[in-house]
């Protein structure tokens, strides 16, 4: 879809660049980071609407520059640090509707018990007046994102979510108020106050929000713990002399040095030297690989044994490291098949439920009994009502990011959401290495001695042996004979 300017909900400043919003909503998901979703459409004076317009409040925005180059790590913090705004602010919002929605229920409740339903029968004006007073804050603050996202989705010609919970939520708050000022407008039995179910709706939905940020944080901070394992800084050569730069400033084909025990900064060719190198980052091995000259290295990598100069082929966005990276960030924010058809339903969910209400009042003002207007009232209130909220376009999205960032803190790499509905259907699984359902780490299980050698002599002689070497074989069988009392 296409936001003008001149009528955005909302503005957004990152990266030199400029977002406009049809919705606030829109604009609270964008400065929380969740960009992987965004149909970023250039301004300009189409009208078109896009064919998944908000339907599942994912966020909207129209782009004013191309994108700019960033650092991966300074973007996670960032996301990071607007998630955390985002979720205080929309918590905040959660617990004041939650306190002014808990003393309400309780009053709903009391009606069902004879004395307390009596009692308040003499204070049910009263009792009207304060509520109308009390949950009109909630929807101005805790619900405000939402009038104005179905306002800014009107003036956009666009229907999503915000449209139909403040149709729902504002019906039942100006219905109940009407029955508090006018009770006699209304038929007998239908006089009924609602207020607790305008800021009860309110509250859930915004928990449900303040979930998936959170939800999303903890996959932001797997993300950051992948970005973690690079080095900050490379040993390169430059006019005879080895200096230390940081990983940002390594260009493609400087000559850089590894030493035992360093990772190797980003991907390259090694050009002089020997060495083992735990390449388990990458690959899930768990023990580290013999490279030589004319091998190919993985930034993040761990250099074990020898030391080694290697040519830089690959920095920046376009290592391993980072690729894997981009592919979960992708992964996170990619739609599976069953995601797409939720968008789908909800897309026609709402102008349903629209036009469910207008044809119930039309029904009830055509056919109903008198006074027809009342009635046909009352009935569109209720439809509007019990078809807010939605939660269809909230729970796939969740579950999602839940799985693919649990996933990432365990080092399972999912490539999108199609993969992870797949797994479901799995039968067998193949699993080609080691490090993937092991420890990822050799130990010493059994002494087969051959000849005169007994267990004890054996263990002894090759701990003897091994003492002083790094590789993670020699260190098992070492860790082994102290285990066993020998070394």
């Amino acid at each position: 879809m296409t936001v003008n300017s001149e009528n955005a909900a909302g503005v957004s400043e990152r990266d030199g660049e400029t977002y406009y919003f049809c919705s606030t909503g829109c604009k609270a998901k964008f400065d929380a980071g969740t960009r992987g979703q965004s149909n970023l459409i250039q301004i300009g004076s189409s009208s078109r609407n896009d064919s998944e317009a908000h339907p599942d409040h994912h966020q909207h925005a129209t782009k004013s520059v191309d994108k700019a180059p960033e650092r991966a790590a300074s973007h996670s913090v960032d996301m990071e640090e607007a998630q955390e705004q985002s979720y205080r602010t929309l918590m905040r919002k959660f617990w004041f509707a939650a306190a002014i929605a808990v003393p309400l229920l309780l009053l709903m409740f009391a009606e069902f018990v004879p004395a307390l339903r009596d009692t308040l029968m003499h204070y049910h004006r009263a009792v009207g007046i304060i509520s109308a007073l009390f949950t009109l804050p909630v929807l101005a603050w805790s619900g405000g994102q939402f009038f104005a996202g179905a306002w800014n989705g009107f003036r956009n010609h666009n229907t999503n979510m915000d449209t139909l919970v403040a149709l729902g939520t504002g019906a039942a708050w100006g219905y109940s108020t009407v029955v508090v000022l006018a009770p006699g407008l209304f038929p007998a039995g239908t006089a009924g106050m609602y207020f607790e179910v305008a800021v009860i709706v309110i509250a859930l939905i915004l928990l449900g929000q303040a979930l998936e940020i959170r939800a999303k944080r903890r996959s932001s901070a797997a993300i950051r713990k992948l970005l973690e394992l690079q080095s900050k800084t490379a040993r390169v050569i430059r006019d005879g002399r080895e200096i230390d730069v940081p990983i940002e400033e390594v260009t493609v084909g400087e000559t850089i040095i590894v030493r035992p025990g360093e990772k190797v900064p980003v991907d390259g060719m090694i050009l002089e030297g020997e060495s083992a190198i735990d390449e388990s980052v990458v690959t899930g091995e768990s023990v580290p690989v013999d490279k030589m000259a004319g091998d190919n290295v993985v930034g993040a990598s761990v250099n074990k044994t020898g030391a080694f100069t290697f040519r830089a082929t690959k920095v920046g966005r376009d290592t391993a490291l980072a690729q894997i990276v981009e592919m979960v960030e992708r992964a996170q924010n990619s739609k599976p098949p069953i995601g797409r058809l939720v968008n789908k339903i909800s897309s026609y969910f709402v102008p349903a439920v629209m036009i469910i209400a207008i044809l119930t009042f039309l029904a009830w003002f055509d056919f109903g009994p008198e006074p027809s207007l009342n009635y046909a009232v009352v009935t569109m209130v209720a439809v509007l009502v019990i078809a807010c909220p939605c939660a269809l376009g909230l729970a796939t999205p969740i579950s999602l990011m839940v799985g693919v960032g649990k996933a990432a803190e365990n080092r399972v790499l999912i490539r999108n959401g199609e993969a992870l509905e797949t797994a479901s259907r799995l039968t067998t699984i193949v699993l080609d290495k080691t490090g993937t359902i092991t420890k990822g780490k050799p130990e010493l299980t059994d002494v087969l001695p051959l000849g005169n050698f007994t267990e004890e002599e054996l263990l002894r002689l090759a701990a003897t042996a091994d003492k002083l070497s790094e590789h993670p074989l020699a260190e098992a069988i070492v860790a082994g004979a102290r285990a066993r009392g020998i070394a």
